[in-house]
């Protein structure tokens, strides 16, 4: 029978020198074992900042559905709307009260209709806020957003959206308190997905909704029209499409 070749023995030693980390290593890993991780402890201190400059506040079906348990939803009607960000992103928001006129300036000579753009209200107090009392007029019905901010939560990790929020490391948060904002962050997350995947199609659906009304409501009211009114209104469109300039030829 052919001998077995033995394995040299300073062939395990080798392997055994390779493998065992050194001192320094050792050092290393045993430092970062024992490096703290950073804390999240937050109290608000009524600083107002997030009030004040926030700009338009994101919607939930959360706060909706709260709202319409405490019968306040008809409240917050006047205020909000619907903002499409530059990134195709459609949110339901609380929209701040545009700030009023300059001194100088003529209200005369704004149009009526006019609206200021979301895009020149980013950093304008919420019209729910009052800023001479410093207080929330709708404290107990204040949004989702508000309650975990600055706390936000991506679906993977935390973060912090204002880290010059004075609230933030300051100390006295309890653990239950810590549980529950993070909770409210990750609740946050998963509704304004919700809502921002809803949104659009309901926007869609209403649009097409509201023109088919309008639509029907002028078919009946032609329908119940006069002869005689008929033609002056035909009259009117004719003399319209008269004074239109065609495409590309100057108006006079």
């Amino acid at each position: 029978m052919p001998k077995k070749n033995k394995e040299p023995q300073n062939s395990k030693k080798d392997e055994e020198t390779e493998t065992k980390p050194s001192e320094s290593e050792k050092s290393e890993e045993k430092d970062k074992e024992e490096e703290p991780k950073t804390k999240f402890t937050f109290k608000c201190t009524r600083c107002d900042k997030c009030c004040l400059e926030r700009g338009p506040i994101p919607i939930t079906f959360w706060d909706l559905e709260l709202w319409a348990r405490n019968g306040v939803i008809a409240n917050f009607m006047p205020y909000l709307d619907i903002y499409q960000k530059p990134d195709g992103v459609m949110d339901l928001i609380l929209k701040p009260l545009p700030p009023p006129p300059e001194e100088g300036d003529d209200p005369s000579k704004k149009e009526p209709f006019s609206i200021t753009p979301i895009e020149d209200l980013l950093e304008v107090k919420c019209p729910l806020y009052n800023q001479n009392e410093k207080n929330c007029l709708v404290y107990d019905n204040r949004p989702l957003s508000c309650r975990v901010y600055p706390l936000e939560f991506d679906g993977k990790n935390f973060s912090i959206v204002d880290v010059d929020c004075p609230g933030v490391g300051e100390e006295g948060m309890t653990k239950d308190e810590l549980k529950e904002m993070r909770d409210s962050a990750k609740t946050m997350y998963y509704e304004l997905t919700r809502i921002r995947i809803s949104l659009p199609v309901l926007n869609q659906i209403v649009s097409q909704k509201v023109m088919m009304d309008l639509m029907r409501q002028n078919l009946e009211a032609m329908s119940k029209m006069s002869d005689e009114d008929r033609a002056k209104l035909d009259e009117i469109f004719k003399k319209t499409g008269e004074n239109t300039p065609e495409v590309g030829e100057p108006p006079e």
